[in-house]
């Protein structure tokens, strides 16, 4: 079995970059709170280099193998990666990307990440300076499971168009 990860940090393919949470990241590499090989980035767009290992797009079997084997995933409130992490009972530290830093188009990453820790008491990062206090935290945080409500929807569609769907 391959060697787990301290952080895994996927980003998606947004085309903003996100400085703010690489500039973080990069301070806990050069404080020797972690190793530049324990810790796994995703992102399309880096202005800000990481100290770390990157990948700006990584097939789905190497992402699912990477979510695995972290301990613990910091993840921009991307609803596929958040839900992905739940899926697996991850330790989880939601960045939502913001508006005003350029990372996003609006704050609707700010509404999801607050929905999120309201309805399933995730761990948000608020202020990046204590992002390795939320890392901390979350090593030991239990959060409510995920529950999907897709076969729940698919039952109703099934009925509201007669069975027609198989």
């Amino acid at each position: 079995m391959e060697q787990s990860i301290k952080l895994f940090v996927p980003l998606g393919t947004q085309k903003f970059p996100f400085d703010r949470l690489i500039k973080a990241l990069n301070g806990l590499v050069e404080k020797g709170v972690y190793r530049p090989e324990e810790i796994v980035i995703q992102s399309a767009i880096y202005e800000e280099r990481p100290l770390f290992t990157h990948y700006s797009l990584i097939p789905a079997d190497q992402f699912n193998d990477l979510m695995q084997r972290a301990e613990v995933v910091v993840t921009h409130s991307g609803v596929n990666s958040i839900i992905s992490c739940m899926k697996l009972k991850k330790p989880l530290v939601i960045v939502p990307r913001l508006k005003q830093y350029g990372e996003h188009v609006d704050d609707h990453q700010l509404e999801i990440a607050h929905m999120m820790k309201e309805k399933y008491g995730v761990i948000v990062a608020e202020d990046l300076k204590h992002l390795e206090d939320y890392i901390n935290e979350a090593s030991t945080h239990e959060y409510k499971p995920w529950v999907s409500h897709s076969a729940t929807l698919i039952d109703f569609l099934k009925q509201l168009l007669g069975g027609k769907i198989t």
